[in-house]
């Protein structure tokens, strides 16, 4: 069955009440500055990197990198492939910020870190096998890569979720009835965002073929809306519910 923008805006009124994702990050200060802290908490408690060399791999905004630096004294470098005019706000010792594409660019001035980490970037990464490799080579002996990446077949996998409030709406809606959305919302011809669409056992044999050894690996699950999921059956059926049920992998990894 296809479903077009009429079905999109209904779905989208009905569940406007109980959004999938209630309270959406807000990429205002105080929000970047929130959104780092906590991060940075869980990290320190995960990890425990107070004081060590840190790389922040698609640090975008730098909120993150910078209560690392601040909190917890970590000499951090935080690389994206965009500089953000937030990054002339932060000022802390041992922070440094840089624009370096791992994945095109000689990154070989980086050196070698303690900690790596990513958080919610590489299903932006257009080449993340190639990521991978990359990371894996600033890594040293002992060191250990972080990696949170949001699964495209999740619920909130989308990344639509500020405007759009039903679970999976690039499951069932192709980019260009979300494209029409946007213009009936008053955003003209902004497209969706570009996301792999690698699932979770894609990511774990990633990491075995870039030479990366997980020593943990874990999933942020949601309970699947039944009443939802058997209305969409005919779409959603054809993907394993344990995919469907997953919105995050996390993993720790080390060389292997």
């Amino acid at each position: 069955m296809n479903y077009d923008l009429k079905d999109f805006l209904a779905l989208n009124k009905e569940y406007e009440s109980k959004p999938v994702v209630p309270t959406p990050q807000l990429y205002t200060p105080e929000g970047i500055r929130e959104h780092g802290s906590t991060w940075a908490e869980r990290l320190q408690k995960q990890l425990g990197l107070a004081g060590k060399r840190v790389l922040d791999i698609g640090c975008g905004r730098g909120g993150m990198a910078q209560a690392l630096a601040t909190k917890y004294g970590c000499k951090v470098c935080g690389i994206d492939i965009t500089e953000y005019k937030e990054w002339a706000e932060w000022r802390a010792e041992g922070l440094q910020l840089r624009v370096i594409d791992i994945t095109r660019e000689d990154h070989s001035s980086l050196g070698e870190f303690d900690i790596i980490y990513s958080v919610t970037v590489w299903e932006h990464i257009k080449h993340p096998f190639a990521a991978l490799k990359a990371t894996r080579e600033h890594l040293s002996r002992e060191g250990k890569f972080y990696l949170v990446a949001h699964l495209y077949r999740g619920a909130t996998g989308s990344h639509l979720h500020h405007e759009v409030f039903f679970p999976w709406p690039r499951l069932l809606f192709p980019d260009s009835v979300v494209m029409q959305f946007y213009q009936h919302i008053g955003k003209g011809s902004q497209r969706p965002p570009w996301l792999s669409k690698l699932t979770a056992a894609e990511y774990l044999a990633h990491f075995d073929a870039a030479g990366l050894k997980a020593d943990q690996v874990w999933y942020s699950v949601r309970n699947i809306d039944e009443e939802f999921y058997t209305r969409f059956e005919d779409v959603l059926g054809r993907y394993p519910r344990f995919d469907l049920e997953r919105d995050f992998i996390h993993a720790i990894l080390r060389k292997a």
